[in-house]
């Protein structure tokens, strides 16, 4: 589902990406923090992925994918493990990365708020 391996704790789940970049320890932890505390896991960093829940699972997996500051992202029912109010927070999240950061942004979702928030949508 999203991959996070068990052997590690949420912060270096979600540093993983970053392991080969020129950056240093500092900046890794820092941006994987930075990431944790958007997706409102900052207090969950030192944790097992093993002991939480699917939806917290998930924003650890979205945190991980955005670390290394994708240019395209391709999300498959971001939301669909997520509250309401956390998959709104989600889906803001991944609007903002799109308008501000010029981010191209593909979501696949039975959600039709979700399609609605899209600039062109493609039904199949």
């Amino acid at each position: 589902m999203n991959n996070l391996i068990i052997n590690l704790n949420v912060r270096e789940n979600v540093e993983i990406p970053m392991y080969e970049t020129k950056l240093s320890s500092k900046e890794i932890r820092d941006r994987a923090l930075e990431l944790l505390k958007t997706v409102d896991l900052a207090d969950k960093v030192d944790q097992n992925p093993t002991k939480l829940s699917g939806g917290k699972r998930q924003r650890v997996a979205i945190a991980r994918a955005l670390i290394n500051y994708p240019s395209i992202i391709l999300a498959g029912e971001p939301t669909g493990a997520l509250d309401s109010k956390t998959g709104d927070n989600i889906l803001k999240l991944l609007k903002d990365l799109h308008m501000k950061e010029h981010v191209t942004l593909a979501l696949v979702t039975y959600e039709p708020y979700v399609a609605d928030m899209a600039d062109r949508i493609q039904c199949t």
